[in-house]
């Protein structure tokens, strides 16, 4: 497996890229799928002045390369999103599968609208995001979750 550790200025110049891609969408609710999409979930919050954010807690990962069979939801997105157009934001579409996973939690609390936006995305992925900046094969460490990375590595 190949490793590509980001700085925190390669994170956040991502995260402005992607939110520049997404200009043609204008959400009306922002929603960060936790944990990978706390950060940039917080950057478009800030770059685009919005104050209606939400985030979903989805589990899928247990160590880097490994997962479990299906992403738990660990936290519920109370926001009242009925009737609005969404924006799910994440920092990799790697299987898809948590991105399919809040998508669909989404639409069950009747959105009228979702896209998905994601930093990278990785070509076995079951869903192409929305918008993404790069396409990737490699194990992306991104800044916010370096030091959990390093002891994942350590312990391998």
């Amino acid at each position: 497996m190949k490793f590509l550790r980001l700085s925190w200025d390669d994170g956040a110049t991502l995260c402005e890229e992607l939110v520049e891609k997404t200009k043609d969408y204008k959400p009306d609710v922002l929603i960060g799928v936790s944990r990978g999409g706390l950060v940039p979930l917080r950057i478009f919050a800030d770059v685009l002045d919005m104050k209606k954010i939400g985030i979903l807690g989805i589990q899928f990962y247990k160590a880097i390369g490994k997962r479990n069979k299906f992403p738990e939801i660990t936290h519920d997105m109370p926001l009242n999103i009925e009737g609005k157009k969404v924006l799910i934001i994440d920092d990799i579409a790697d299987t898809g599968k948590s991105l399919i996973t809040a998508k669909e939690y989404i639409e069950k609390k009747g959105a009228k609208e979702i896209r998905t936006a994601t930093l990278h995305f990785k070509p076995t992925s079951l869903i192409t995001p929305d918008y993404y900046i790069r396409i990737t094969t490699d194990w992306i460490i991104y800044p916010w979750e370096l030091h959990e990375a390093e002891r994942e590595i350590k312990k391998k």
